[in-house]
């Protein structure tokens, strides 16, 4: 028989072990899907502290929602063991995919960068670091979508190790100088482990390693990194600029936050400067320039004296003369053109966001700009589909006659299949979790509904209906049962009506009605004769009621029968 976790996720099978839980692939027996689920290891879980911050730590993490984040469903205990519920994801974690592929293009190596970049700063916009960043943390679906795991879990580990030392919580080469060094970790330790990751992505190695766990991390605190274009020379210079920036070893010499790294992987990925990777290095170039203006030019305080051997070099370096010349022609046109472009007439640029694709046409040609073709479609759950939604430059800065402006049009809300909450006959909480877990974020409208038999707090209609396509962020009503309300009665008197007229009565009453029909020669047919419990006796609702109805002949056919009777009495004489 297989493992049951709290009643409800069946285990199917063993998909990994990890350095503190097994890994299981399971089944959701409530809502009918996939999940992993995570069981703390014994030696853990015998940690009270830690389970109880692990536990915590857990939950503030399933409060992120984002598509490169594999969701928290669940935290729970059975018996005494603690897990996680995770979404279930279909695909390679990324240490796999870089022993077999690496080293990766620049363009794969940015996107997945990206991708995790994006995961870290939600996480961060969250106030959660993540702490252990590395390739075994971030899955990687068929389609190349990245997806990071265990946020908050590494947090929770940190102050288990005290206690477990023999265990080497994530992985030393991914470790921040600060981190090793026992220091608080903060969101530059994420960006540290990102920038390893770009590392290894790249060039198939990581910068550090050893035969040990502290010569690793002392290599992090020590050695300087050999350059990814010594390993990879198709590294771009722009990209390995931002790999540095990212793993140096000083945090206020790294990004400060998540989003000036992904600003500069998105500009290699358009073939622009990373303009804040490049810092740094115009920092170093204008030291070097100080430095070198406080050195005497000896050569000028030397005698100059000229000599055959002199006149011999001069004329060697004639060619190399005119050379130079004509080359500084050249440079001299490229100024010209270079100043002629500086000098051309700026404008201001109008507001587009707000106005369709046609519109901000004319509004963009009256302005001496044109439109760039390369439009890009983002979700948006306040614009129409079909309206723009963010322009660069921005509405009223100044730009070049000419300069392309480039548009971000809206998709409209998205759309999602909206799940069947009532087919089920859910309760008000699992209604709640399941449209929550589809990713519908509006506000969810409880309403209740004393007319039900079904029983208190289960789903008897919703709105959108199941399966039809609802925007993510619109508001959703869901009708509660508030269960049968019974109460005691006096038992209506329908004697004498019809059956029709007697069960609407009856039945408006919240009673049950059984008929039982009877011959009668006092009352029509079709008419109650009496009903059981009598009229005026108490008399719970919902219980069942006994009306007797007459099958007739009615008190006309005996009136017929007594009238015959008599006549023929009178036509035969009686006997004398």
């Amino acid at each position: 028989m297989s493992k049951i976790f709290g009643g409800r996720y069946e285990v199917l099978e063993r998909i990994g072990v990890g350095g503190m839980a097994i890994v299981y692939k399971a089944k959701d027996l409530l809502l009918n899907r996939i999940v992993t689920i995570k069981v703390l290891k014994e030696q853990f879980a015998n940690d009270e502290d830690f389970v109880r911050r692990f536990r915590r730590e857990a939950q503030s993490a399933a409060s992120l929602s984002h598509s490169n984040i594999v969701s928290i469903y669940d935290v729970g205990k059975d018996g005494d063991t603690d897990y996680i519920v995770m979404e279930f994801i279909e695909g390679r974690n990324l240490k796999d995919v870089i022993r077999n592929y690496a080293p990766l293009s620049t363009e794969q190596t940015v996107n997945l960068a990206v991708q995790i970049g994006e995961a870290i700063r939600h996480a961060h916009e969250h106030h959660i670091i993540h702490r252990d960043i590395k390739p075994q943390n971030i899955l990687v679906t068929a389609d190349g979508r990245a997806k990071v795991t265990d946020f908050g879990i590494a947090r929770a580990v940190s102050s288990a190790t005290v206690t477990h030392t023999g265990d080497i919580v994530g992985s030393v080469h991914y470790l921040s100088p600060e981190q090793a060094k026992g220091v608080q970790s903060n969101e530059q330790s994420d960006i540290y482990s990102l920038g390893i990751i770009l590392y290894e992505l790249l060039t198939g190695k990581v910068p550090y390693d050893g035969e040990t766990p502290i010569s690793i991390a002392l290599k992090h605190l020590q050695e300087k990194a050999v350059l990814p274009s010594k390993i990879n020379p198709r590294t771009s210079h722009e990209l390995e600029a931002v790999i540095l920036k990212a793993i140096s070893k000083a945090p206020e010499q790294r990004y400060q936050s998540v989003k000036e790294l992904l600003e500069d992987l998105r500009s290699v990925q358009a073939g622009r400067p990373a303009v804040k990777a490049r810092e740094n290095k115009e920092e170093d170039l204008d030291n070097t320039r100080v430095h070198r203006s406080l050195v005497p030019d000896v050569a000028s305080a030397l005698p100059k004296t000229e000599t055959k051997e002199n006149k011999t070099r001069k004329r060697k370096w004639l060619p190399w003369v005119v050379i130079l010349t004509i080359f500084l022609l050249f440079v001299g046109g490229g100024a010209f053109w270079l100043r002629s472009y500086v000098l051309v007439d700026t404008v201001k640029v109008p507001k587009l966001v707000g106005f369709t694709i046609p519109d901000a046409a004319v509004f963009v040609k009256q302005a001496q700009l044109q439109l760039d073709p390369d439009v890009k479609e983002e979700y948006s759950n306040t614009v129409e589909k079909g309206k723009i939604i963010g322009q660069e430059p921005q509405a009223e800065t100044h730009a070049k006659v000419g300069r392309s402006v480039k548009l971000v049009v809206s998709k409209g809300p998205e759309m999602k299949k909206f799940p069947d909450v009532k087919r089920d006959k859910l309760s008000k909480e699992d209604a709640e979790y399941l449209i929550r877990n589809q990713g519908f974020t509006g506000k969810i409208n409880f309403e209740t509904d004393p007319n039900s038999a079904l029983p208190a707090g289960t789903v008897v209609d919703q709105n959108p209906a199941p399966d039809s396509m609802w925007p993510i962020n619109d508001d959703i009503r869901i009708r509660i049962s508030q269960g049968p309300q019974n109460q005691t009665i006096n038992m209506p008197n329908v004697i004498g009506k019809s059956v029709s007229d007697a069960r609407a009565i009856l039945e408006g009453n919240k009673l049950v009605v059984v008929i039982d029909s009877q011959d009668s020669t006092i009352y029509p047919r079709d008419v109650v004769m009496g009903t059981n419990p009598k009229p005026g006796e108490p008399v719970q609702q919902g219980a069942q009621v006994i009306m007797t109805v007459s099958r007739g002949p009615g008190p006309l056919a005996s009136l017929d029968r007594n009238l015959t009777a008599s006549l023929i009495g009178l036509l035969i004489p009686s006997e004398v």
